[in-house]
């Protein structure tokens, strides 16, 4: 025997006491408002009237509960769209490699990077903080720039944050090292991929300033 819902949760139960508190009274009222427009044009018969208000308690407990089904989906998808709950996977850990970094053993750690690529080619993360160690602890500036590039030239692109981490990258990169022709490239082409991110400003006004800077060492001197 098919058995109606069941509403154990006291949350669940005291949400489905809400909605039928202030949608059930409106709902009989407005049913019943119409049933007596109805009779009064002579659409419908005094038995018939009767009868539709008799069946006003089923359609609005009907309705009380297709309310309370949609609001508690919709809460649940909401939830799942914000915590991506089974979705999308954690972020990969590198225990072995962050105990190397705490002690100091940099090259030791990128040498660890290096091994887990070879066997695990498409880890961008990986390749992420390995570029990030070379930059910041090894002036490996070149095998950086390398990794940069080869996460963004990745085919298919798996993580678009992925990618702006490593353009991101290659402008922290280019900045430190002056390399101010490749800086331009690589702002122009943020601004111009990432339109309307907030992120953009700051690159567009940077842009701005090199550009400035090239116009002004450009211009002709005045004689003395």
């Amino acid at each position: 025997m098919a058995k109606g819902p069941q509403y154990t949760d006291a949350t669940d139960a005291l949400q489905l006491f809400r909605v039928a508190a202030w949608f059930g009274p409106a709902c009989f009222a407005m049913l019943s408002s119409l049933w007596f427009f109805m009779l009064n044009k002579g659409w419908i018969s005094g038995g018939v009237f009767v009868f539709l208000l008799i069946l006003n308690l089923p359609i609005t407990a009907a309705g009380v509960i297709a309310i309370h089904r949609t609001v508690s989906g919709a809460a649940v998808l909401m939830v799942k769209t914000m915590f991506a709950v089974g979705d999308i996977p954690p972020p990969p850990t590198y225990p072995r490699q962050n105990v190397l970094i705490v002690q100091g053993k940099y090259a030791e750690a990128a040498d660890w990077f290096r091994d887990h690529l070879r066997i695990e080619p498409g880890d961008h993360e990986a390749r992420l903080q390995l570029a990030h160690l070379l930059e910041m602890r090894l002036r490996g500036y070149d095998e950086a720039e390398r990794l940069y590039l080869e996460i963004r030239s990745a085919e298919p692109v798996e993580s678009a944050y992925e990618q702006v981490r490593a353009t991101n990258g290659l402008i922290d990169l280019y900045r430190k090292l002056g390399r101010t022709g490749r800086l331009r490239v690589e702002l122009a082409r943020f601004v111009d991929r990432y339109r309307g991110s907030p992120l953009v400003a700051g690159a567009a006004r940077e842009l701005k300033e090199l550009k400035e800077i090239d116009l002004t060492s450009e211009s002709p001197r005045s004689p003395t």
